[in-house]
């Protein structure tokens, strides 16, 4: 019997967000060579980032969804932010309403505030995610977001923001054209989190791999928290794991939360898990904040709430 885990970050996503949705990509268990592109010659994602032993996608859009469910089941996954457009997320969360925790991005819908904040007060989401102002192009600081920075302080949404690496390849491949390296930096959340003090938030892929600068912004504020998610799978393990021991060594280990970011991949949910159980400089304590305890804490879970999801009623 495995322990619960709460997973802050999944997608009900479409395969044609991926290209053909027939794109395979790597696990980080594996050596990873990115080798240099001659860039006179086409390429794809597949030359930019190989491996021997790639992990497919579903093979339909039905089956991201019912072979994450399965993964939900299999590792004992409780609850999980799953982000993507509302319908998808009504489906999601109709398929699966006890586990799947509905989450809506301000960054790349097109509502207003003032409808986020009927969409909230109906019920239809209760975090925002994924929000990914760096693929278009924009830090957090832009003056268009305040206002839902606003409602999300105001309402106590919390909100988790993509600072890191994109796709392999970037803007040469499948990545948005106005995405930003720079952009990903997490000092660009300090005028935010100054301006909103009680906003709950957390920087997903913990701004990888600027990982002194977002420790710099963990120090300084106490209501900010990470997830690993993605890192934890399609990465190297060897430079993942330095990333996680510097921010553990530097005493943040109650502000990590685990994620799998699985697209259109669901296997790669159990890859992400088995990254942070097999991590050898980790306790076991550790491990239980990483995998449940900080989220539960983050969300503001109930005693009753956590109780039932280790095995109460």
């Amino acid at each position: 019997a495995r322990l619960p885990i709460i997973d802050m970050h999944i997608h009900a996503e479409l395969l044609s967000e991926f290209g053909d949705g027939k794109l395979s990509v790597c696990s980080g268990d594996q050596k990873i060579i990115l080798p240099a592109i001659d860039p006179k010659l086409p390429f794809k994602m597949q030359d930019v980032i190989p491996c021997s032993s790639p992990i497919k996608p579903s093979a339909t859009d039905e089956k991201v969804m019912t072979e994450t469910l399965e993964q939900f089941e299999k590792y004992n996954i409780r609850r999980a932010v799953t982000a993507g457009p509302l319908d998808l997320v009504t489906k999601w969360h109709n398929a699966a309403p006890d586990r799947v925790i509905r989450a809506l991005s301000f960054a790349d819908r097109d509502p207003s505030p003032d409808e986020y904040r009927k969409l909230f007060k109906a019920g239809k989401f209760s975090v925002f995610a994924e929000v990914g102002m760096q693929y278009r192009g924009l830090s957090p600081a832009d003056e268009k977001y305040e206002p839902y920075f606003a409602l999300a302080e105001e309402l106590d949404i919390p909100v988790a923001i993509h600072m890191g690496e994109g796709p392999p390849g970037g803007v040469h491949i499948i990545g948005p054209p106005a995405y930003r390296v720079p952009l990903g930096s997490p000092l660009l959340l300090e005028n935010v989190l100054v301006r909103h003090p009680n906003l709950r938030v957390y920087v997903m892929h913990y701004g990888s791999p600027l990982v002194d600068e977002m420790i710099a912004m963990l120090f300084s504020h106490s209501n900010l928290y990470v997830d690993i998610a993605c890192n934890n799978w399609a990465f190297p393990r060897k430079q993942f794991y330095e990333h996680l021991r510097k921010m553990i060594d530097a005493g943040f280990e109650k502000r990590i939360m685990f994620g799998s970011d699985q697209m259109i991949w669901p296997a790669t949910i159990g890859k992400a898990i088995e990254t942070v159980e097999r991590a050898p400089f980790l306790s076991q304590s550790q491990k239980r904040d990483i995998l449940y305890n900080n989220a539960a804490r983050f969300l503001r879970l109930s005693k009753e709430e956590i109780e039932r999801d280790h095995g109460g009623r």
